[in-house]
């Protein structure tokens, strides 16, 4: 059984795509968090294996269901597919 406080990875992309995704969920009423958004945006090489998707974005292991359908929704809706998880 996982804990409910656990802190997971939702999506891992450039730094334009993590805002928008956090705006949307925190739209939302989700909390999340961005990772590596200084680095991965200075220096990605250093933060990800050869710099591709540098910038991390986690919630609660308890919003990923909603989170998940969310983005989804709004990769369906712009026709583009963002590196989501």
């Amino acid at each position: 059984m996982k804990n409910q406080d656990e802190i997971i990875e939702i999506f891992s992309g450039e730094l334009w795509k993590a805002i928008l995704i956090k705006e949307l969920l925190e739209e939302n009423g989700i909390a999340s968090y961005m990772g590596s958004e200084l680095m991965g945006t200075i220096a990605p090489w250093y933060d990800a294996s050869g710099g591709t998707n540098p910038v991390k974005l986690k919630i609660l292991i308890t919003d990923y269901v909603i989170s998940k359908a969310l983005i989804d929704g709004l990769t369906k809706k712009g026709g583009s597919s963002p590196d989501s998880n």
